[in-house]
């Protein structure tokens, strides 16, 4: 399960992140081939597909235009999207998944790989800085379409992503978004996106206050669902929760 990289475009050079992150994949996935490891969990990034990174925190410098970066060409963002990263991070995500699908069509069916892209990580170190803003005031432009994941839901899905018998998937590589279900705050999604966004095109929602992320396919293939939504981490106001005695 590789899980370690420099995880934003905002705090070091542009190439050191392309390096660090890039390099320790290839170092991982080289591993996992040439050492038989059945299995490999590749730790991607939303970012990838060219958007749900803020313009600000950009050193290529995004424009907000819907295909092109900062907003996706339609939402729910699923699998299918097209790809244009646009930040360093991003394009070392990206790379990273071309590693796996190089891995897999050289080890055959001896290695299987997942490449996970997780939303904006949550739990209760970091709930309240994050998602607060957001839940106060329901007018507020989010660069992730208002998607989140609570940490341990990911950890299952790592987990599952791991230990899960897939023989369909032998010599496989395959990418699957993890959300959760809902988005930040439990906002109106369509109204949102109407206020927002109004030039992505909006697919069916699965529900009303539905995630920017669709993770359909992380359902199909690893059997997840996200159990944990932000009122776990934070109240109607955004404020941090006690913790729960005993």
């Amino acid at each position: 399960m590789h899980v370690a990289a420099i995880p934003d475009p905002c705090h070091n050079p542009p190439h050191v992140v392309f390096r660090n992150n890039i390099m320790s994949t290839f170092n991982i996935v080289e591993a996992a081939q040439k050492l038989g490891v059945p299995r490999l969990v590749n730790i991607s990034s939303e970012h990838v597909p060219g958007f749900f990174s803020s313009p600000g925190c950009d050193p290529w410098g995004s424009v907000r235009e819907a295909g092109v970066a900062g907003l996706p060409v339609f939402a729910p963002v699923d699998e299918s999207h097209p790809i244009a990263p646009q930040n360093p991070y991003a394009l070392s995500k990206v790379f990273g998944e071309q590693l796996c699908d190089a891995a897999v069509r050289r080890a055959g069916a001896a290695l299987t790989a997942i490449s996970i892209r997780p939303s904006w990580c949550q739990d209760r170190r970091n709930a309240e800085r994050n998602l607060g803003p957001f839940i106060r005031d329901a007018g507020l432009n989010n660069d992730g379409l208002w998607s989140y994941i609570a940490i341990p839901d990911l950890a299952d899905a790592i987990v599952l992503a791991a230990t899960k018998p897939l023989p369909a998937l032998a010599g496989r590589h395959e990418v699957v978004y993890i959300a959760a279900a809902d988005n930040i705050g439990s906002r109106n999604f369509a109204a949102a996106m109407a206020r927002h966004n109004p030039s992505v095109a909006l697919r069916p929602l699965p529900r009303p206050d539905c995630s920017g992320l669709n993770c359909a396919k992380a359902r199909a293939l690893l059997g997840w669902a996200p159990k944990l939504t932000w009122r776990n981490y934070v109240d109607e106001n955004g404020t941090l929760l006690p913790l729960a005695e005993g």
